[in-house]
């Protein structure tokens, strides 16, 4: 992968050039970073780079044989950690899964585990980086490089390192000459303290909806309305961004007015329904569907606040928000998104989505208390 190819993140882009052209390159860097902020793009790009044989001032020159085999996630001196299961005949190492990880990285290098595990059919197994992974990662590394360049280790998901990877300390605080740990992370709470303190820590923020909104309508030919919209929706987050675009199973936009009808009208039979209905689809298109109500209730906020704000809804949304807006005030309304928010993260926390949005529910129809109708 080429930097060119990566959305946004123009800042880390230049420190990481910089670096490299000084020869100031870590021997141990942790790209910390929120799902979809391209964290992992951004340290193949990196590694790419580095063993570049013809490099340019602001990218690898992606036709030489060292880009040419990084590009196809099979450069030898490039090696991948990351989370597995044992499902059949493969087994606890990552280079059981490799055909696997190369084709789901070069569909998507800004996909989550959740994704990862399920495209390895890993079913509800726990994904983990394993001791006989770490032996093997101490072992490869030992060997001589292929082609006298870095040799560069990418641990994706180090989060699923347990007490197993105090196996790696040694080799990371004292790393063969020429070799590179590259970890790719998200929650740094979760790491080992003593990984973490044995390496240059490089933080990737969210990426700009701007530049979600420019990609999607450029690689997709989304409208621009709605390339925008999604960009919004989801927090700078290009895996989200993907989910929301393809998300042809459910419309969020008729699932809300419909649920909003029945609890601002305080209809507990039909609010149960759609209680029962939600609960039943999977955990991913309910945090798809509580990220849309919370796109639309900030929406509102900005619509109840700014004179002639041009709102990122579509025409029929604007109608229900307008209709929405009749009977709340700003406290109200602010507390529904705290209301939803809380709700998010209990979904991601695998809480009883029966109780989740049964509780919604209720709040709306406090909120409402009979007075809004859709209909």
């Amino acid at each position: 992968m080429q930097f060119a190819d990566i959305i946004g993140q123009e800042a880390v882009k230049s420190y990481l050039l910089k670096n490299a052209r000084q020869d100031s390159v870590s021997h141990a860097q942790l790209f910390l970073g929120a799902e979809g902020s391209g964290n992992l793009a951004l340290a193949l790009a990196y590694a790419q780079y580095l063993n570049c044989t013809n490099k340019q001032p602001a990218d690898s020159c992606g036709r030489c044989n060292s880009c040419q085999m990084s590009l196809k996630l099979a450069h030898p001196d490039i090696h991948f950690s990351y989370p597995t299961v044992t499902v059949g005949s493969k087994g606890k190492k990552s280079t059981d899964y490799m055909a696997e990880w190369r084709q789901a990285v070069l569909q998507n290098p800004y996909m989550n585990v959740f994704e990862w595990l399920q495209f390895i059919k890993a079913e509800n197994k726990q994904g983990n980086i394993t001791a006989e992974e770490c032996d093997e990662i101490v072992r490869k590394l030992n060997l001589t490089s292929f082609q006298g360049a870095y040799k560069i280790l990418i641990i994706w998901m180090p989060e699923y390192l347990g007490k197993e990877g105090n196996k790696l300390l040694k080799v990371i605080e004292e790393p063969p000459a020429g070799t590179l740990f590259l970890l790719v992370a998200e929650n740094a709470d979760a790491l080992l303290a003593t990984i973490l303190s044995r390496t240059q820590l490089l933080r990737i923020p969210p990426l700009n909806p701007p530049d979600i909104a420019v990609n999607l309508h450029n690689r997709f030919q989304l409208p621009h309305q709605a390339a925008r919209q999604i960009a919004a929706q989801c927090n700078g987050n290009y895996n989200a961004a993907l989910r929301l675009m393809s998300n042809a199973n459910v419309n969020n936009r008729q699932l809300l007015t419909g649920w909003l009808n029945a609890c601002l009208q305080n209809n507990v039979p039909q609010f149960a329904q759609f209680t029962e209905e939600i609960a039943e689809t999977g955990r991913e298109i309910q945090k798809n569907f509580i990220g849309y109500c919370l796109h639309f209730f900030h929406e509102c906020l900005r619509l109840s606040m700014l004179p002639n704000y041009e709102a990122l809804l579509e025409k029929d949304e604007i109608q229900t928000a307008n209709r929405f807006l009749q009977s709340l005030n700003y406290n109200s309304l602010e507390e529904l998104v705290q209301a939803f928010e809380k709700a998010d993260e209990h979904i991601a926390r695998n809480a009883n989505p029966k109780i989740v949005f049964f509780n919604l529910s209720i709040r709306l129809a406090d909120t409402g208390q009979g007075k809004i109708s859709f209909t």
